[in-house]
């Protein structure tokens, strides 16, 4: 099944409120170029900042949080959160925009223009879900994140426990200190690159004089490096990407700023040996960005507490053949696994929050096709740990 635009996420849309909160009228994201889109409610935070969500589902359900990735927004879990909402009904759903992405506002540039990595930290967007989740008198949630949003899920997970069910992590790792494609392709070039060039080139300071200004605002061939070289995934639906690139091109720089520098110092390695949350793992072969080397890595610290029955947690393999030489996705499945996979992640992230552990089936793409989905019944590789039946997991 593709991703349509003509989805029953509206048929799904929460109108109601729960008892004691408040949502403002839903507010369209400010764009510099034409985007669909989405239904949003956008409500105060104690945090200071005005966050847009979606939401759907059964309001007395069980909460699901949704946390997108690097300059997405809530759109990048769209078809996916619709699937889960489809296939439970039951559940309470929320898509967020997190701070400075999307239609949620930037924090104060007075205070964050100089140094916007000090505004973007995991502790920063995790303490804008904990203020949301008090304004919606959520007590617990699933959190669901991928690539910056897992590491935000994970410093909740690591911050809050208690105010987190379950885990969902895709496209992550323990750490991404470090990170050549990080560093190299995003911070050097063309953030801090050929960006920076084009504002200072205009007379402004960088990165204060920048902080509510947009890579569109740069230089013209920023359009076309968000079209070709970021907003890509050969197995994901090109109709869907295509309302994605405006979302991201009209991300202001003090987010691409901040939280790019934010997310260079991440390294969870030690910590995430004291996590008690359970955690399912979806992570795909051909993900350009985190590794299997990666994988590996963030097991073994997951051990630790597994080992000590503090918590269960289940990894799985998405796609089958192994990434290029050239270090990107041609294929099969990639980082964002959800994009190309909405239903097959829906159905694992359904079987995990309602069975405590996600399908066998194997999801990857066909020879020659990358967006024709095979399904290998019961032939996931995965593993879970601990596998000591004494933990009671």
């Amino acid at each position: 099944m593709r991703y349509s635009t003509k989805s029953a996420w509206g048929m799904l849309a929460v109108g109601a409120c729960l008892a004691g909160c408040h949502a403002e009228e839903p507010e369209a994201p400010a764009t510099s170029v034409q985007a669909v889109t989405l239904s949003k409610q956008t409500i105060s935070l104690s945090t200071g900042i005005d966050l847009a969500y979606i939401e759907m589902g059964n309001p007395a359900g069980k909460p699901v949080i949704f946390l997108h990735g690097y300059t997405d927004t809530s759109r990048s879990f769209y078809p996916t959160a619709t699937a889960l909402a489809q296939k439970n009904p039951n559940l309470h759903i929320f898509a967020l925009d997190q701070r400075g992405h999307g239609a949620s506002s930037m924090p104060p540039a007075a205070s964050c223009a100089h140094a916007p990595e000090n505004c973007f930290r995991p502790i920063d967007l995790a303490n804008d879900v904990i203020a949301f989740m008090d304004q919606k008198c959520i007590d617990s949630a699933a959190i669901v994140g991928h690539s910056m949003g897992s590491f935000v899920a994970q410093e909740l997970g690591l911050t809050y426990p208690e105010r987190v069910d379950r885990m969902v992590l895709i496209g992550t790792s323990g750490k991404i200190q470090g990170n050549f494609v990080l560093q190299e392709f995003i911070i050097n070039e063309p953030v801090e690159g050929s960006w920076k060039a084009g504002f200072e080139a205009q007379g402004y300071t960088f990165p204060d004089d920048v902080y509510n200004l947009t890579p569109l605002d740069a230089n013209a061939d920023a359009l076309s490096w968000v079209t070709y070289g970021w907003v890509v995934d050969p197995a994901a639906d090109q109709d869907f990407l295509a309302e994605i690139v405006p979302e991201t091109a009209s991300t202001k720089m003090g987010t691409w700023i901040g939280a790019a520098r934010a997310l260079s110092q991440v390294d969870n390695t030690e910590r995430l040996k004291s996590l008690t949350v359970p955690t399912f793992i979806i992570w795909a072969t051909q993900d350009a960005f985190f590794y299997d080397t990666d994988q590996a890595a963030l097991r073994e610290s997951l051990d630790v507490p597994a080992s000590a029955c503090d918590m269960s947690y289940y990894f799985k393999q998405y796609g089958k053949r192994p990434l290029s030489e050239l270090g990107i996705q041609i294929d099969d499945l990639g980082h964002n696994t959800q994009w190309a996979t909405p239903e097959e992640t829906a159905t694992d992230i359904a079987s995990y929050l309602k069975h405590k552990k996600p399908t066998k089936d194997w999801y990857y793409s066909a020879n020659g096709d990358p967006q024709t989905i095979v399904t290998k019944k019961g032939k996931a590789p995965m593993s879970h740990a601990p596998g000591n039946k004494n933990c009671g997991f």
